[in-house]
């Protein structure tokens, strides 16, 4: 998605363009009127200029002619010019628009890609003593099936592939295509980013298991009874596009602190914080402690004392602020380890701190699935916890002091 300041950089070289366009159309016009008035208003200037000894007819034709000419002349070299120079700058413009559209649907292209990748990973299933498993449960389950030789396997030489297995391998070959489409796509550097981050995202959810039983088992000195197929064809694919990715990513990663300060913007009660900090994976957030501090950092503002008071105040706000834009600062920012909140109102000051890792252990989520599939997040995370005033008190007993 372009940024605003590329939006208007785009729309100034718009304008500029249908100025001077405009422009030159007139000049042509006061170039076409001009002249004709000097063409043809020479013969009754030319007896008048007795100075110069021009009386007879036949000397005004010559003077009229011999001047006429080369001001006819002169005026259709300029108007070809300036037809030229209104073609040039329409090619050019038009240039400048399909250049906009080739980058559109570039970008769209790289979207439905990775959201049609995503489906594929959604879709996974895999039954384990007639029970089914989903998505990344699939995934853990499949693996731990699969990663440890089978006696009677070894025994019999002989190896049951589970369907599963080549679905996972296909969906590990999709990524890199993506990620080459990304790096190579004339796109900007902040929409690349943001390309590459998604798709972390959705390889991280899924893909992180693998390498988390392969960790496992080379702690416990088991590495050698990984299959070879396993290996080979999931292990080795998974870690080469981690390496990838990575790679891509840094290219164009913003600083953590330009992270934060964006998705910081798009929480509920923005316009209400004073100031933020982002450090070493901890953020503060602290807000405005009364309309009488906002109102002096925001003179222009047309919000009344009222309203400042009753957006606090109203349906809940606090606790839903607290409880719902932590959890969603560690769900976009995975450099998050730890948020705190300080919301003063009406004499109280609400202090909440949670960690990454307390809040999936209370919530019992996942964080990155949350970031990439939004019907878990409206499910099992808004609808069971923030929509949920029981839920919400809950929240505010354990995480919030009130000071």
């Amino acid at each position: 998605m372009r940024n605003r300041k590329q939006l208007n950089s785009n729309t100034t070289v718009v304008q500029t363009t249908s100025f001077i366009e405009k422009h030159v159309a007139n000049l042509s016009v006061f170039v076409v009127i001009l002249g004709a008035i000097c063409a043809f208003g020479l013969p009754y200037v030319l007896p008048l200029t007795y100075y110069f000894g021009i009386t007879a007819p036949n000397e005004i034709g010559d003077a009229f002619g011999g001047i006429a000419n080369p001001v006819i002349g002169f005026i259709g070299v300029c108007l070809t010019f300036l037809a030229f120079y209104i073609q040039y700058k329409s090619n050019e413009r038009q240039n400048y628009e399909l250049e906009v559209q080739k980058k559109e649907n570039a970008y769209r292209f790289i979207r439905e890609s990775i959201r049609d990748l995503k489906d594929d990973i959604k879709a996974l299933r895999y039954t384990k003593e007639r029970v089914v498993f989903h998505y990344s449960e699939a995934i853990w389950h499949f693996m731990l099936d699969n990663m440890l030789e089978n006696e009677a396997e070894k025994d019999n030489n002989k190896i049951v592939m589970n369907p599963l297995f080549y679905q996972i391998a296909y969906i590990l070959t999709l990524f890199e295509p993506i990620i080459s489409d990304i790096d190579h796509a004339d796109l900007e550097k902040k929409e690349k980013y943001q390309l590459i981050v998604n798709l972390e995202g959705l390889f991280e959810a899924s893909f992180e298991f693998v390498l988390k039983v392969q960790q496992q088992m080379i702690k416990e000195g088991k590495e050698k009874s990984i299959k070879e197929f396993v290996r080979h064809k999931v292990i080795i694919p998974s870690k080469k596009i981690k390496i990838e990715m990575q790679e891509v990513l840094d290219r164009y990663k913003e600083s953590e602190k330009e992270q934060f300060a964006k998705a910081l913007t798009k929480i509920k009660g923005a316009a209400y914080v004073k100031s933020h900090r982002c450090t070493s994976g901890k953020a503060t957030v602290q807000f405005f402690a009364d309309f009488a501090e906002y109102k002096t950092q925001n003179p222009a503002t047309s919000l009344t004392e009222a309203q400042y008071n009753d957006y606090f105040s109203k349906d809940d706000n606090i606790s839903k602020i607290l409880l719902n834009e932590s959890i969603r600062l560690l769900v976009k920012l995975e450099f998050l380890d730890k948020v705190t909140f300080q919301l003063p109102f009406d004499g109280k000051t609400y202090n909440m701190a949670i960690s990454r890792k307390t809040a999936e252990e209370y919530f019992d989520l996942d964080l990155v699935e949350l970031n990439i599939d939004k019907d878990l997040w409206r499910d099992e995370f808004v609808g069971k916890y923030v929509y949920n005033q029981k839920e919400r008190l809950r929240f505010m007993n354990t995480f919030v002091k009130i000071n």
